[in-house]
């Protein structure tokens, strides 16, 4: 193969790129962006479970020592106390669309963070949606890929309309998720989120408010929703598992409601975090 890479000419890819080869050809790779509080990962165990349902579904073969204790241990060997983590997999190399290979291969990464905990953005971000990228729906759609394309336009149309961040619709123009984050909203006092089956990312803080939500006694419910249906609540929020929580002040130009949130957020959510964290080995 030859190989002209930012005009430096090769007989063949350079090993480094020759072993991430499928994951830059053909986006052949799924990862997962973890959360490290004070050396403590309190999720993890639902991330591995994500990410190795992923790698099954796509045909990895995954090695006997992998498993959540083993990726724990290989995240705390470069991450600061409290960190953003993310670790990413792909296929070896070899083959074009259909692979010879289906051993992994794996990065890790981390960038340290301030905080220890979970906390409360005021006065919360602004929110649009965007009107270009839509997202499939497919059984491939809950898990994180590293077919971005869809989320960067969508990301580019934020920065352009002036917004932290976009809504984006999926192929039946319904609300399906953020850039990177689910979508929760209150509507006559129901805590409401997008249900799996309209293509969004099966969020890790996702699932665990949904479950913290119904244990407080909350109701709670997973609905398709529209943009029009979204235009009319009361409050809404992102979460994902780096920054919990994230109220939208503005959304689509509308000044919005946060008190609801913010109290569900400190009297739920973070005393629920705070003791979950306290307890993880």
């Amino acid at each position: 193969m030859a190989v002209n890479f930012n005009s430096q000419i090769f007989e063949a890819l350079p090993d480094d790129l020759a072993l991430a080869q499928r994951a830059l050809f053909y986006a052949d790779a799924l990862f997962e962006t973890v959360r490290v509080f004070s050396g403590k990962m309190p999720l993890f165990d639902r991330h591995w479970n994500r990410l190795s349902s992923g790698l099954i579904a796509l045909g990895f073969q995954l090695p006997n020592n992998w498993n959540a204790s083993y990726f724990q241990a290989e995240m705390l060997k470069i991450c600061p106390l409290n960190a953003r983590a993310r670790l990413s997999v792909w296929r070896s190399p070899g083959g074009l669309y259909a692979p010879r290979d289906h051993a992994p291969q794996f990065l890790i990464t981390a960038q340290a963070l301030d905080s220890s905990a979970y906390e409360w953005l005021e006065p919360g971000i602004t929110l649009g949606v965007a009107e270009n990228a839509r997202l499939p729906v497919d059984a491939f759609s809950n898990f994180k890929t590293l077919n971005a394309a869809r989320y960067v336009a969508a990301a580019l149309e934020a920065q352009r309309l002036g917004c932290d961040d976009v809504l984006i619709l999926n192929t039946f123009d319904r609300i399906c998720e953020a850039t990177s984050s689910n979508v929760f909203w209150w509507e006559n006092g129901t805590l409401c989120t997008i249900p799996l089956s309209e293509g969004c990312v099966a969020g890790i803080q996702r699932e665990w408010l949904l479950q913290t939500a119904r244990s407080a006694g909350l109701a709670v419910q997973e609905k398709p929703a529209t943009f029009a249906a979204l235009q009319n609540a009361g409050e809404i929020f992102l979460t994902n598992a780096v920054r919990g929580m994230t109220p939208a002040g503005i959304f689509n130009g509308r000044a919005m409601e946060t008190a609801q949130t913010k109290r569900f957020f400190t009297g739920v959510v973070l005393p629920a975090h705070l003791t979950m964290t306290s307890m993880t080995q």
